[in-house]
Protein backbone atom coordinates (compact mmCIF):
# COMPACT_ATOMS: atom_id res chain seq x y z
CA UNK A 1 0.00 0.00 0.00
CA UNK A 2 1.10 3.48 -0.61
CA UNK A 3 0.78 4.99 2.68
CA UNK A 4 2.87 1.93 4.20
CA UNK A 5 6.08 2.57 1.67
CA UNK A 6 5.73 5.87 2.47
CA UNK A 7 5.91 5.52 6.00
CA UNK A 8 8.62 2.82 5.14
CA UNK A 9 10.85 5.36 3.75
CA UNK A 10 10.22 8.35 6.37
CA UNK A 11 11.56 5.80 9.34
CA UNK A 12 14.44 4.99 6.80
CA UNK A 13 15.50 8.84 6.08
CA UNK A 14 14.77 9.56 10.02
CA UNK A 15 17.30 6.65 10.81
CA UNK A 16 19.38 7.77 8.48
CA UNK A 17 19.80 11.57 9.44
CA UNK A 18 23.25 11.88 10.75
CA UNK A 19 23.72 13.60 14.46
CA UNK A 20 27.07 13.36 15.58
CA UNK A 21 26.99 16.16 17.80
CA UNK A 22 29.36 18.59 16.50
CA UNK A 23 29.93 19.78 12.66
CA UNK A 24 33.24 19.20 11.15
CA UNK A 25 32.86 22.61 8.88
CA UNK A 26 32.28 24.78 11.59
CA UNK A 27 34.57 27.63 12.29
CA UNK A 28 34.36 25.87 16.31
CA UNK A 29 36.44 22.85 14.51
CA UNK A 30 38.06 24.39 11.95
CA UNK A 31 40.09 26.67 14.94
CA UNK A 32 40.08 23.05 17.17
CA UNK A 33 41.89 21.32 13.94
CA UNK A 34 44.57 24.84 13.45
CA UNK A 35 45.66 24.54 17.20
CA UNK A 36 45.67 20.86 17.85
CA UNK A 37 48.86 19.07 18.94
CA UNK A 38 49.89 16.27 16.92
CA UNK A 39 48.05 14.16 18.92
CA UNK A 40 44.96 15.49 19.58
CA UNK A 41 45.48 15.89 15.45
CA UNK A 42 45.32 11.54 15.54
CA UNK A 43 42.27 12.00 18.06
CA UNK A 44 40.64 14.54 15.28
CA UNK A 45 40.96 11.64 12.57
CA UNK A 46 39.83 8.82 14.82
CA UNK A 47 36.50 10.83 15.61
CA UNK A 48 36.02 11.42 11.64
CA UNK A 49 36.78 8.16 10.77
CA UNK A 50 34.27 6.76 12.98
CA UNK A 51 31.80 9.54 11.70
CA UNK A 52 32.28 8.67 8.31
CA UNK A 53 32.07 4.96 9.76
CA UNK A 54 28.47 6.01 11.27
CA UNK A 55 27.11 7.51 8.16
CA UNK A 56 28.06 5.13 5.83
CA UNK A 57 26.15 2.38 7.80
CA UNK A 58 22.86 4.66 7.76
CA UNK A 59 23.07 5.35 3.92
CA UNK A 60 24.04 1.84 3.69
CA UNK A 61 20.42 0.91 5.61
CA UNK A 62 18.46 3.91 3.36
CA UNK A 63 19.71 2.55 0.37
CA UNK A 64 18.96 -0.87 0.97
CA UNK A 65 14.98 0.60 1.98
CA UNK A 66 14.66 2.27 -1.52
CA UNK A 67 16.13 -1.03 -3.09
CA UNK A 68 13.71 -3.35 -1.62
CA UNK A 69 10.34 -1.60 -2.25
CA UNK A 70 8.58 -1.91 -4.94
CA UNK A 71 9.89 1.60 -6.59
CA UNK A 72 9.16 1.44 -10.28
CA UNK A 73 11.19 4.44 -11.13
CA UNK A 74 13.75 4.98 -8.19
CA UNK A 75 16.69 3.92 -10.43
CA UNK A 76 15.03 3.84 -14.02
CA UNK A 77 17.17 6.26 -15.77
CA UNK A 78 20.32 4.97 -16.86
CA UNK A 79 21.76 6.95 -19.98
CA UNK A 80 21.77 10.38 -21.14
CA UNK A 81 19.99 11.09 -24.40
CA UNK A 82 22.79 12.78 -25.43
CA UNK A 83 25.56 10.87 -27.45
CA UNK A 84 28.84 11.98 -26.09
CA UNK A 85 29.83 14.08 -23.32
CA UNK A 86 30.79 17.61 -25.79
CA UNK A 87 27.85 20.07 -25.66
CA UNK A 88 28.45 23.39 -27.40
CA UNK A 89 26.53 26.52 -26.98
CA UNK A 90 24.80 25.57 -30.33
CA UNK A 91 24.27 21.86 -29.15
CA UNK A 92 22.76 23.22 -25.92
CA UNK A 93 19.66 24.45 -28.05
CA UNK A 94 19.22 21.93 -30.29
CA UNK A 95 19.22 20.19 -27.76
CA UNK A 96 16.61 21.59 -25.53
CA UNK A 97 15.27 23.94 -27.49
CA UNK A 98 16.75 26.69 -24.83
CA UNK A 99 20.25 28.95 -24.94
CA UNK A 100 22.91 28.20 -22.41
CA UNK A 101 22.08 32.28 -20.79
CA UNK A 102 18.54 30.65 -19.47
CA UNK A 103 20.98 27.78 -17.70
CA UNK A 104 22.80 30.62 -16.52
CA UNK A 105 21.63 32.17 -12.79
CA UNK A 106 20.74 35.52 -13.21
CA UNK A 107 22.92 37.77 -12.67
CA UNK A 108 26.16 35.13 -12.86
CA UNK A 109 26.08 33.60 -15.51
CA UNK A 110 28.46 30.51 -16.52
CA UNK A 111 31.03 33.47 -15.98
CA UNK A 112 30.76 32.65 -12.18
CA UNK A 113 32.31 28.85 -12.73
CA UNK A 114 35.30 30.77 -13.94
CA UNK A 115 35.85 32.27 -10.26
CA UNK A 116 34.45 29.66 -8.26
CA UNK A 117 37.12 26.94 -10.41
CA UNK A 118 39.94 29.49 -8.59
CA UNK A 119 38.79 29.32 -5.73
CA UNK A 120 37.57 25.81 -5.38
CA UNK A 121 41.10 25.17 -6.52
CA UNK A 122 42.89 27.00 -4.20
CA UNK A 123 41.34 25.47 -0.74
CA UNK A 124 41.93 22.48 -2.77
CA UNK A 125 45.23 22.94 -2.84
CA UNK A 126 45.63 24.35 0.89
CA UNK A 127 43.21 21.56 2.04
CA UNK A 128 45.45 18.41 2.98
CA UNK A 129 44.44 15.28 1.13
CA UNK A 130 42.63 12.34 2.09
CA UNK A 131 39.62 12.96 4.76
CA UNK A 132 40.01 16.64 4.81
CA UNK A 133 39.39 16.92 0.83
CA UNK A 134 36.53 14.62 1.35
CA UNK A 135 35.48 17.46 3.81
CA UNK A 136 36.08 19.98 1.73
CA UNK A 137 33.92 18.96 -1.31
CA UNK A 138 31.02 18.33 0.93
CA UNK A 139 30.90 14.78 0.44
CA UNK A 140 31.93 12.93 3.42
CA UNK A 141 31.17 9.33 3.07
CA UNK A 142 28.96 10.21 0.16
CA UNK A 143 25.84 12.79 1.31
CA UNK A 144 25.26 15.72 -0.95
CA UNK A 145 24.00 18.47 0.13
CA UNK A 146 22.67 21.39 -2.00
CA UNK A 147 21.92 24.39 -0.41
CA UNK A 148 19.87 26.48 -2.70
CA UNK A 149 18.84 29.58 -0.69
CA UNK A 150 19.54 33.18 -2.89
CA UNK A 151 20.94 34.93 0.25
CA UNK A 152 22.13 32.04 2.63
CA UNK A 153 20.28 34.07 5.70
CA UNK A 154 16.89 33.21 7.20
CA UNK A 155 16.38 37.04 7.79
CA UNK A 156 16.74 37.82 4.04
CA UNK A 157 15.25 34.64 3.16
CA UNK A 158 12.31 35.67 4.65
CA UNK A 159 11.73 38.76 3.63
CA UNK A 160 12.73 37.90 0.15
CA UNK A 161 9.35 35.96 0.18
CA UNK A 162 7.96 38.34 1.30
CA UNK A 163 8.27 40.89 -1.32
CA UNK A 164 8.09 37.92 -3.92
CA UNK A 165 5.42 36.01 -3.89
CA UNK A 166 6.74 33.42 -6.36
CA UNK A 167 9.81 33.11 -5.08
CA UNK A 168 8.45 30.59 -3.03
CA UNK A 169 7.40 28.57 -5.77
CA UNK A 170 10.40 28.73 -7.52
CA UNK A 171 12.41 27.25 -4.96
CA UNK A 172 10.03 24.17 -4.50
CA UNK A 173 10.34 23.62 -8.38
CA UNK A 174 14.13 23.96 -8.45
CA UNK A 175 14.52 21.70 -5.76
CA UNK A 176 11.93 19.15 -7.56
CA UNK A 177 14.32 19.08 -9.78
CA UNK A 178 16.63 17.69 -7.41
CA UNK A 179 14.88 15.80 -6.00
CA UNK A 180 13.35 14.16 -8.97
CA UNK A 181 16.55 13.45 -10.76
CA UNK A 182 18.46 11.88 -8.12
CA UNK A 183 15.64 9.26 -7.27
CA UNK A 184 15.55 8.43 -11.25
CA UNK A 185 19.21 7.99 -11.36
CA UNK A 186 19.08 5.87 -8.18
CA UNK A 187 20.52 8.22 -5.82
CA UNK A 188 18.62 7.96 -2.38
CA UNK A 189 16.97 10.95 -0.70
CA UNK A 190 17.19 11.84 2.48
CA UNK A 191 15.71 14.69 2.95
CA UNK A 192 14.36 18.25 1.67
CA UNK A 193 13.60 21.12 3.22
CA UNK A 194 11.75 24.13 2.04
CA UNK A 195 10.96 26.22 4.96
CA UNK A 196 13.88 28.27 6.06
CA UNK A 197 12.60 28.58 9.66
CA UNK A 198 12.92 24.64 10.08
CA UNK A 199 16.30 24.79 8.06
CA UNK A 200 17.77 26.77 10.62
CA UNK A 201 16.95 24.23 13.29
CA UNK A 202 18.92 21.05 11.26
CA UNK A 203 22.65 21.69 10.80
CA UNK A 204 22.53 19.49 7.67
CA UNK A 205 20.70 22.79 5.94
CA UNK A 206 22.41 25.65 7.33
CA UNK A 207 18.89 27.79 7.18
CA UNK A 208 18.76 27.70 3.69
CA UNK A 209 16.52 25.35 1.46
CA UNK A 210 18.05 22.37 -0.04
CA UNK A 211 17.98 18.85 -0.84
CA UNK A 212 19.83 16.25 0.89
CA UNK A 213 20.35 12.77 -1.21
CA UNK A 214 23.52 10.21 -1.63
CA UNK A 215 24.93 7.90 -4.50
CA UNK A 216 25.80 5.06 -3.05
CA UNK A 217 28.25 4.15 -6.24
CA UNK A 218 29.87 7.85 -5.82
CA UNK A 219 30.24 7.11 -1.72
CA UNK A 220 31.96 3.90 -2.51
CA UNK A 221 34.27 4.70 -5.06
CA UNK A 222 35.07 8.12 -2.59
CA UNK A 223 36.60 5.83 0.06
CA UNK A 224 38.41 3.45 -2.31
CA UNK A 225 39.90 6.94 -3.74
CA UNK A 226 39.38 6.31 -7.39
CA UNK A 227 35.55 8.00 -9.16
CA UNK A 228 34.79 6.61 -11.81
CA UNK A 229 33.43 9.18 -14.80
CA UNK A 230 30.19 7.35 -14.35
CA UNK A 231 29.60 9.02 -11.03
CA UNK A 232 30.35 12.20 -11.99
CA UNK A 233 28.37 12.34 -14.45
CA UNK A 234 25.16 11.09 -12.68
CA UNK A 235 26.56 13.92 -9.70
CA UNK A 236 26.46 16.43 -12.37
CA UNK A 237 22.99 15.63 -13.72
CA UNK A 238 21.49 16.40 -10.35
CA UNK A 239 23.28 18.89 -8.98
CA UNK A 240 22.19 20.63 -12.31
CA UNK A 241 18.92 19.96 -12.29
CA UNK A 242 17.96 22.87 -10.36
CA UNK A 243 18.86 25.48 -12.88
CA UNK A 244 17.44 23.26 -15.09
CA UNK A 245 13.85 23.01 -13.93
CA UNK A 246 13.48 27.15 -13.52
CA UNK A 247 15.30 26.94 -17.14
CA UNK A 248 12.62 25.02 -18.38
CA UNK A 249 9.49 25.78 -16.63
CA UNK A 250 10.38 29.71 -16.59
CA UNK A 251 12.64 30.33 -19.93
CA UNK A 252 15.70 31.51 -17.39
CA UNK A 253 17.35 30.26 -13.63
CA UNK A 254 17.30 32.27 -11.11
CA UNK A 255 18.63 30.44 -8.29
CA UNK A 256 21.41 28.03 -8.59
CA UNK A 257 24.92 30.02 -7.22
CA UNK A 258 25.46 27.09 -4.78
CA UNK A 259 24.95 24.46 -7.53
CA UNK A 260 27.36 25.45 -9.82
CA UNK A 261 30.11 26.21 -7.33
CA UNK A 262 29.04 22.24 -5.95
CA UNK A 263 29.81 21.32 -9.41
CA UNK A 264 33.65 22.75 -9.50
CA UNK A 265 34.28 21.47 -5.88
CA UNK A 266 33.51 18.07 -6.94
CA UNK A 267 35.40 18.56 -10.18
CA UNK A 268 38.38 20.47 -9.06
CA UNK A 269 38.94 18.37 -5.88
CA UNK A 270 39.19 15.11 -7.97
CA UNK A 271 42.73 15.31 -9.06
CA UNK A 272 43.71 18.86 -7.87
CA UNK A 273 42.21 20.31 -10.84
CA UNK A 274 44.54 18.89 -13.07
CA UNK A 275 41.81 17.04 -15.39
CA UNK A 276 39.36 19.41 -15.30
CA UNK A 277 40.00 23.55 -16.34
CA UNK A 278 37.28 25.95 -17.43
CA UNK A 279 36.55 24.55 -20.58
CA UNK A 280 35.81 21.30 -19.75
CA UNK A 281 34.15 22.56 -16.23
CA UNK A 282 31.43 24.80 -18.41
CA UNK A 283 31.35 21.77 -20.89
CA UNK A 284 30.36 19.30 -18.39
CA UNK A 285 27.49 21.96 -16.54
CA UNK A 286 26.55 22.46 -20.58
CA UNK A 287 26.29 18.53 -20.69
CA UNK A 288 24.73 17.98 -17.04
CA UNK A 289 22.13 21.19 -17.24
CA UNK A 290 20.99 19.68 -20.77
CA UNK A 291 20.16 16.07 -20.02
CA UNK A 292 18.59 17.32 -16.46
CA UNK A 293 16.32 19.42 -18.77
CA UNK A 294 15.45 16.61 -20.94
CA UNK A 295 15.00 14.10 -17.99
CA UNK A 296 12.64 16.60 -16.34
CA UNK A 297 10.87 17.09 -19.65
CA UNK A 298 10.44 13.25 -20.09
CA UNK A 299 8.96 12.60 -16.54
CA UNK A 300 6.81 15.99 -16.19
CA UNK A 301 3.84 14.62 -15.22
CA UNK A 302 6.13 12.98 -11.85
CA UNK A 303 7.85 17.02 -11.72
CA UNK A 304 4.38 18.31 -11.57
CA UNK A 305 2.95 15.91 -8.93
CA UNK A 306 6.41 16.29 -6.77
CA UNK A 307 6.45 20.31 -7.29
CA UNK A 308 2.67 19.94 -5.62
CA UNK A 309 3.42 17.32 -2.88
CA UNK A 310 6.82 19.64 -1.33
CA UNK A 311 4.79 22.91 -1.75
CA UNK A 312 1.99 21.01 0.67
CA UNK A 313 5.17 20.24 3.05
CA UNK A 314 4.32 16.56 2.22
CA UNK A 315 7.23 13.78 3.73
CA UNK A 316 10.21 12.34 1.63
CA UNK A 317 8.41 8.93 1.61
CA UNK A 318 5.01 10.78 0.31
CA UNK A 319 6.88 13.00 -2.43
CA UNK A 320 8.27 9.29 -3.56
CA UNK A 321 4.97 7.96 -3.96
CA UNK A 322 3.58 11.00 -5.88
CA UNK A 323 6.42 10.65 -8.38
CA UNK A 324 5.18 6.78 -8.38
CA UNK A 325 1.68 7.15 -8.89
CA UNK A 326 2.28 10.20 -11.57
CA UNK A 327 4.54 7.69 -13.90
CA UNK A 328 2.04 5.11 -13.27
CA UNK A 329 -0.96 7.76 -14.77
CA UNK A 330 -3.44 6.03 -11.91
CA UNK A 331 -2.21 2.23 -12.61
CA UNK A 332 -0.08 -0.25 -13.69
CA UNK A 333 3.30 0.02 -14.79
CA UNK A 334 5.58 3.43 -14.69
CA UNK A 335 5.54 4.83 -17.75
CA UNK A 336 9.30 6.31 -17.69
CA UNK A 337 10.62 9.10 -20.32
CA UNK A 338 7.20 8.29 -22.41
CA UNK A 339 7.51 11.68 -24.34
CA UNK A 340 9.97 10.29 -26.44
CA UNK A 341 13.31 12.53 -25.21
CA UNK A 342 15.27 9.31 -25.42
CA UNK A 343 15.69 8.55 -21.68
CA UNK A 344 16.46 4.25 -21.66
CA UNK A 345 14.11 2.45 -19.94
CA UNK A 346 16.24 -0.05 -18.81
CA UNK A 347 16.23 -1.98 -14.95
CA UNK A 348 17.99 -0.26 -12.59
CA UNK A 349 20.94 -3.01 -12.68
CA UNK A 350 22.31 -1.39 -15.74
CA UNK A 351 25.15 1.10 -15.42
CA UNK A 352 25.02 4.78 -15.86
CA UNK A 353 26.59 5.29 -19.47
Amino acid sequence: PTASIAAEIDAACEASMRDDGGDSQSPAAFFRQLVATEEELRDIESERAAAADDTAARQAALAQTYSSLELDAFGSVTESPIPGRTVTVADQLRLTGLPTKAFAPRGTGFGTLFAGAATALGLVLWTSPGVEELRLVGLGAGALLLLDSASGGVGVELATRALSPGYRRKIVEHEAGHFLTAYLLGCPVEACLLDPLRAATDPRFQGAAGTVFFDPLLADAMRAGSVPRSSVDRYSVVVMAGIAAEAELHGQAEGGRADEQALVRLLTSLDGGRSWDYAKITNQARWAASSAALCIRAHRPAFDALVEALAAGRSVGTCVMAIEEALRGGGGEAQLGDSGAGWNRANVSKEWT
